[in-house]
């Protein structure tokens, strides 16, 4: 009894072992090609378990939402951000589609969604494994605020054509 048990477990063991070697060869690792809708799920559900956690650290107080500061997240955005969510920020560049996730349009209902300390999270610390670069080394916290109040004006932007 015990020497079918253990049979049994090894057998298990074996079966495991060429399972993941099946899955693992028979997956295709490209960048070039679209995720599945699974693989997109689970990769936006992390994002925003993490944004949720991240938020939950002390973050330095708030600039005020005015015009002033929303031109400065203008001027700032235009040449860190539109590289690759677009210069509209609607309108996400071939660069920005070539991400996993793409880069989204920031006038997207779920962005939008975001608290504005969640914003602020994203864009100083980056999403890893996500093509979003954290500007926190490179930008002060004023003008991150600042990116965040202009982020917020785009569902509202005229848009030019």
């Amino acid at each position: 009894m015990l020497r079918g048990f253990v049979l049994c477990i090894v057998l298990l063991i074996v079966l495991a072992i060429a399972g993941c070697w099946f899955v693992l060869h028979s997956m295709d690792i490209s960048a070039l090609n679209r995720p599945s809708r699974v693989e997109n799920y689970l990769a936006i559900r992390a994002k925003h378990i993490l944004v949720a956690h991240a938020t939950q650290q002390t973050l330095p107080a708030e600039s005020a939402n005015n015009t002033d500061n929303i031109e400065d997240g203008h001027t700032t955005y235009g040449s860190a951000c539109a590289g690759c969510h677009g210069y509209d920020g609607r309108t996400p560049t071939k660069l920005g589609n070539s991400f996993y996730p793409e880069a989204p349009s920031l006038a997207a209902e779920h962005v939008q969604r975001y608290s504005d300390a969640e914003l602020f999270v994203i864009i100083r610390g980056g999403i890893r494994l996500s093509g979003m670069p954290g500007f926190g080394n490179t930008q002060p916290n004023d003008q991150l605020w600042n990116l965040v109040h202009y982020v917020r004006t785009l569902p509202n932007a005229r848009v030019a054509h």
